[in-house]
């Protein structure tokens, strides 16, 4: 969870951003500033390859951090979308748990119970405001 916030407060390295065939890209701390890239103007031989290349990275990040069924399920679900013309679909997110439902589930612990699960949870670097705070 530590790991999660600090790659959330992370300066973002590129502004990328794609209108129909053109992709600008802005670098942090770059010199060049906004670089323009036009898709049309490239060889035919890489416009080709460039579509099994994009499906495979699209379809590969679906699956990211997940495995087995759940990755393939992903999978399907972006591919399904694509074949609709909806480029914006995202792979199913997994279950969440916020802090106050975990700490109704351990303070529904017995004693013992609450005490292994706090020092557990603080442990693993999860903190529960009133229990391992």
């Amino acid at each position: 969870m530590a790991e999660e916030n600090n790659a959330s407060k992370r300066a973002k390295k590129l502004d990328k951003n794609i209108e129909e065939s053109m992709v600008t890209i802005a670098c942090a701390d770059g010199t060049q500033g906004t670089m323009s890239f036009d898709f049309n103007t490239l060889p035919e031989d890489i416009k080709t390859k460039f579509g099994p290349f994009g499906l495979g990275h699209k379809l590969g990040d679906a699956a990211a951090g997940k495995q087995g069924p759940e990755a393939e399920e992903a999978i399907q679900k972006v591919w399904e979308g694509l074949m609709i013309g909806d480029w914006s679909v995202k792979a199913p997110q997994g279950p969440r748990v916020s802090v106050k439902a975990l700490a109704e589930k351990v303070g529904a612990l017995d004693p013992a119970s609450q005490e292994q699960a706090k020092a557990l949870l603080t442990s693993l670097g999860v903190k529960i405001p009133g229990f391992n705070d």
